[in-house]
């Protein structure tokens, strides 16, 4: 089968993802209180704060109070889909996210060739993520 009969078939696989995306779980722990993570994660205005998200549309949906949610972040060139989860764990709390990567026009054929690139910026992604919650909740803290 060839590569184009592959992408717009979308849904067979092709190494380690399906062509044109890219799924990664992903989890970091917070020392924070669920409720006080999950407000922060889905505050747009807070979000938009994070450093390297200033720039990418966010869209929430699916919201489970001090549970979960989904999130769709766009970009010029990737749409990235996130299932967010939030345990407690002791004195933190568990950030457990799947995010699914796919890529806008022609990228889509090298999406497997890409798979290390975006574990990287994942894991970027949640380290400023899981700083700006740290950073939020202190500033919040101080102005009671």
């Amino acid at each position: 089968m060839s590569l184009w009969a592959l992408r717009r078939a979308g849904s067979r696989e092709y190494g380690n993802s399906i062509m044109g995306s890219i799924t990664i779980e992903s989890t970091v722990l917070i020392p924070c209180g669920r409720q006080d993570v999950y407000a922060f994660c889905t505050d747009q205005e807070a979000r938009a704060a994070v450093p390297g998200q200033e720039a990418v549309s966010l869209h929430l949906r699916d919201l489970v109070q001090d549970r979960s949610w989904s999130e769709t972040l766009e970009s010029r060139t990737e749409t990235i889909t996130c299932s967010c989860v939030v345990y407690p764990v002791a004195d933190s709390t568990r950030l457990t996210v799947t995010a699914q990567y796919v890529l806008k026009g022609f990228g889509g054929l090298f999406a497997a060739a890409k798979e290390g690139a975006f574990r990287k910026q994942e894991a970027a992604r949640l380290a400023a993520l899981k700083k700006a919650v740290e950073r939020g909740v202190r500033k919040a803290r101080n102005a009671r």
